[in-house]
């Protein structure tokens, strides 16, 4: 099943690694050339794995190029910031893109079981609207656009879940908890930033999104379709 991602699972691993040490020693300019490898090495990995005629894997694959972007706006968000705004941007763009592979897999068949999309339709509207205006005071001029991203990346972990029942149960479980991990990551991120800093925050941050983008890469590796869609997918 999953063994025969063991190979690219030890490299990213210590790609993995190697970010969270400069996150705990601080050394910013290390950053510039670990931090890029998280995405480059998951995209080279879709490339290899996965069938790039399917239009899942090609949103896949570009959403992992906008995050790809987003890192490098983001490893300069301190010094100004228009980049955290860029970063932002190439974020959002990239849950749009996932927003919009996984509803391919939804309309496979609309039909089928809507529990673990409903749930996170309830979840995240509770969440999003409870956090949101919990942070709100503390955002300024981004209060709009930190709306505008909690609302995308809402509707991209709902999909994910409404993905239950239409692809297989690997790929489902891979990708649905990727989306959750992408939600905790964000929201250490907004807090940290907007709130107040708190301790290893760096950690928690760049740990739960490294292992949420790996989820989704290999959830879409996995991905076999149950009720197969007309057209390409």
């Amino acid at each position: 099943m999953l063994k025969r991602h063991a190979l690219f699972t030890v490299l990213f691993l210590f790609i993995s690694g190697a970010n969270i040490f400069v996150e705990l020693d601080a050394a910013t300019g290390l950053n510039l050339f670990v931090k890029p490898l998280i995405c480059i090495s998951l995209a080279i990995y879709l490339l290899n794995m996965a069938n790039l005629a399917s239009g899942f894997n090609r949103f896949i694959l570009a959403a992992i190029i906008l995050s790809l972007f987003g890192d490098f706006f983001l490893l300069f968000a301190a010094d100004n910031s228009s980049f955290f705004m860029f970063g932002l941007i190439a974020f959002l763009i990239a849950h749009v893109l996932y927003s919009m592979a996984f509803f391919r897999d939804f309309k496979n068949d609309p039909q089928a079981s809507k529990f673990f999309g409903h749930l996170m339709l309830f979840f995240m509207g509770v969440f999003s609207l409870s956090f949101y205006t919990w942070i709100r005071d503390y955002l300024d001029d981004l209060r709009i656009p930190v709306m505008a991203y909690m609302f995308v990346i809402s509707i991209m972990v709902i999909l994910a879940g409404y993905r239950y029942h239409r692809v297989n149960l690997l790929s489902f479980r891979l990708i649905y908890f990727g989306a959750i991990f992408f939600v905790i990551s964000d929201s250490s991120l907004a807090y940290n930033k907007f709130v107040e800093p708190f301790p290893y925050s760096g950690v928690l941050i760049m740990g739960t999104y490294m292992l949420a983008q790996y989820l989704i890469v290999i959830g879409a590796v996995e991905r076999v379709v149950v009720v197969p869609a007309t057209g390409d997918r």
